[in-house]
């Protein structure tokens, strides 16, 4: 189908231009598929079941499918451009809900900054790891290659953290390249939009996607985002009532977990500010 075509990447390692047969399927970066080598192109005709599914929130207040078998998300904090804690709540909510592990990559190791610092110690506390790199000077990219393994992570923050410099110095293939076919049905779009599947030397794959810099929670109610904070989600289950919004109800453990000093009182009252908002939304 003209207009319709994707990049696969073969099992023994090439990639090539396949054309998607049926406007039916939907492919999109990291699926697992079928093809058709023996046609001229080959042809897409099966896309098989997906897991570790990331979305993105579109302006429509949709959710859209923006890669699938993503093993882990990387969030990237720097002193340039900052991040708050709630910023990162909410990523780290995001990758919470959709079940797929998340760490913290604090990059710009070469930029000091002690209450970036401090922000991330709350969060490594809670089990997060956090990782220290830099695109300058290549501190921490051995560990940071270590930790992804052979998994697929894709790399979410704020504009200007330095997603695109960490992907580009992981793999310089990674450049844009003009005129370059996207990963996924892509209907001709310009490589700017294109979401790609890029595999590390030493196995492992970094998705490099436009679409996370839109990233964010849809809408939602407080017993579903609660599970994007996962020390909260343990209490609740304490909680004397089942529909407990966390919010000033009696005997909520969430609140005596605050109380007593087990779980942190900016973590609740962020959790709190999100299920109003996007109750709202």
């Amino acid at each position: 189908m003209h207009g319709r075509r994707a990049v696969v990447r073969l099992a023994d390692g090439p990639s090539i231009d396949a054309l998607i047969g049926s406007r039916a399927l939907t492919p999109v970066a990291g699926d697992r598929v079928d093809i058709e080598v023996q046609s001229d192109p080959p042809g897409l005709c099966h896309i098989h079941p997906r897991q570790g599914c990331l979305w993105r929130h579109d302006t429509r207040r949709h959710k859209r499918l923006l890669a699938s078998h993503v093993d882990r998300m990387l969030v990237v904090a720097a002193p340039k451009p900052g991040i708050s804690a709630e910023q990162l709540d909410r990523y780290l909510a995001i990758a919470s809900i959709d079940r797929m592990p998340a760490s913290i990559v604090r990059h710009k190791a070469d930029l000091p900054d002690s209450a970036l610092d401090a922000r991330l110690d709350e969060f490594r506390a809670l089990g997060y790891p956090v990782l220290t790199t830099s695109a300058q000077t290549d501190a921490g990219l051995t560990e940071l290659v270590a930790h992804i393994g052979h998994g697929t992570a894709v790399f979410v923050g704020l504009s200007g953290a330095g997603k695109s410099s960490l992907t580009g110095r992981l793999i310089p293939a990674a450049r844009p390249r003009t005129g370059t076919l996207s990963t996924g049905s892509g209907e001709g779009r310009h490589t700017t939009t294109t979401t790609r599947l890029y595999p590390l030397p030493a196995g492992g794959a970094v998705l490099d996607s436009p679409g996370v810099r839109d990233i964010r929670l849809w809408p939602m109610a407080a017993s579903e985002l609660i599970h994007g904070f996962p020390e909260l989600a343990q209490a609740a289950e304490q909680c004397r009532f089942r529909d407990c919004a966390h919010d000033g109800e009696p005997r909520c453990a969430v609140a005596q977990g605050v109380a007593a000093g087990t779980i942190s009182k900016r973590r609740l009252a962020s959790f709190r500010h999100l299920a109003r908002y996007l109750a709202s939304a």
